[in-house]
């Protein structure tokens, strides 16, 4: 079994406007509090690669996926289904595009931002070993539900009976020597701890990438978001409601996030030798749209409470609403490490209750669970669908929707990735 690992540097060397909250005032960033970075790790079992990029942003459409995923198949004969690239979801970074408005995005940016990823994988093709890969999880609260029933209405509000995804799981890279070489950590939470401070952060990911690189001397620390659409900082609720951080405050969050890695790794037995049998598949589901009326799309560029960014976007769909179709395509993909450990893999902003439906289908292995993919929308099942609220249809327009998403979206995923799974059971590589 051989691995590579490497990072590089991509925060902004400009002003660029800020994604997340911010991009909704139209304000370029007003400082830089902590780096941003592309992380990679490369793996292969004698047969198979796999590629895994990480990414301290908020978000970027599909096409920068594609264009990697046609640049590692050319350079390094990787096939464009074995390269995974993932958003940590910070809302510290720079506006992108495809999910900012195209007045926001730097095209500066996006070619520096390419450039810098090229430079990473390839390093990571050139620092590659032998080695062995070990898997294991934790349990912790640092997250909470925000979705909370308030007179009635599906409010995002601190829920702390809500369900929520308290599994942190850690894939450890050895190398042939027994020494920790890279850590991939995998959680479900919002990376929203600082909420709208203008400064370029990686937020707690970030942090924790920090602390684990500084006890693992020569390590990588990766970190992949996972369902965490309905999830929040459990730090950041307080009185009832949501607040604003600070980063100490970030910082604490992480300390104690890698605290719990750190036992994991150094507890006998805690973490799970895996015996690399790679394959991947990546597909697309339909998933179908209730169309919004123009007079809704209008209400919502017309009121004087409607933020800038809300604005932009609500023109942009009336602009094109006759043209617009009425469903969208989720990226998604299946990943399977060894015979008893696999990766779902999905755009947008995936809620736990679509992992957790996941995990159900798959019963008899560890399914972790990448989000983030893409800038698709929020990701729902059946059940917060007929809920409604902000992650059924109050956000579809912010993402450039023209309506929010049907009920079934739990029989396509079901199909999808059963379809995925059934497909790779004849990719035994014993």
């Amino acid at each position: 079994m051989r691995f590579g690992m490497a990072k590089d540097i991509i925060t902004p060397d400009q002003l660029t406007f800020m994604g997340g909250y911010s991009t909704f005032f139209n304000k370029p960033f007003q400082g830089i509090h902590d780096d941003l970075y592309v992380r990679a790790l490369y793996m292969e079992d004698g047969l198979n690669p796999l590629l895994f990029v990480s990414l301290d942003l908020l978000f970027h459409d599909y096409s920068l996926t594609t264009r990697l995923q046609e640049w590692v198949e050319e350079q390094y004969e990787i096939p464009q289904h074995s390269l995974f690239l993932g958003y940590s979801h910070t809302h510290g970074g720079p506006a992108l595009q495809g999910y900012d408005d195209a007045s926001q995005h730097s095209e500066a940016y996006e070619s520096f931002l390419f450039d810098r990823i090229k430079s990473c994988i390839a390093r990571a093709m050139v620092n590659r070993f032998e080695g062995t890969l070990e898997h294991g999880s934790v349990t912790g609260d640092w997250n909470i539900n925000r979705r909370r029933l308030i007179d009635g209405e599906m409010q995002n509000s601190p829920n702390p009976e809500g369900e929520k995804d308290d599994r942190l799981h850690v894939l450890r890279v050895l190398d042939s020597t027994g020494r920790t070489k890279a850590i991939l950590f995998n959680y479900a939470c919002h990376p929203v701890t600082v909420r709208d401070t203008l400064q370029l952060s990686g937020d707690y990911p970030g942090r924790i990438c920090h602390l684990l690189e500084a006890e693992y001397f020569g390590a990588l620390g990766i970190f992949f978001q996972g369902a965490g659409g309905n999830t929040r900082p459990k730090a950041t609720a307080y009185g009832g409601s949501f607040i604003t951080c600070t980063y100490d405050e970030v910082d604490e969050m992480a300390a104690s996030i890698t605290l719990s890695i750190k036992r994991l790794c150094s507890t006998s037995g805690a973490l799970t030798p895996a015996k690399l049998d790679l394959a991947a598949r990546q597909f697309s589901i339909r998933l179908e749209l209730e169309p919004f009326s123009k007079e809704h799309v209008t209400k919502l560029f017309e009121d004087p409470a409607s933020w800038p960014g809300l604005k932009g976007m609500a023109a942009k769909v009336l602009n094109n609403y006759d043209a617009m179709e009425e469903h969208i395509w989720l990226p998604a993909g299946l990943v399977r490490l060894s015979s008893s450990l696999y990766i779902a893999y999905m755009g947008g902003e995936p809620c736990y209750e679509v992992k957790r439906k996941l995990e159900l289908l798959f019963p008899d292995i560890t399914l972790l669970f990448f989000g983030y993919a893409d800038s698709t929308a929020y990701i729902p099942d059946d059940k917060i669908i007929s809920e409604g609220g902000y992650e059924a249809e109050g956000s579809a327009v912010e993402y450039g929707l023209k309506g929010s998403l049907k009920a079934g979206i739990d029989q396509s995923m079901a199909k999808a990735f059963a379809a995925a799974y059934d497909s790779m059971q004849g990719d035994k590589n014993d």
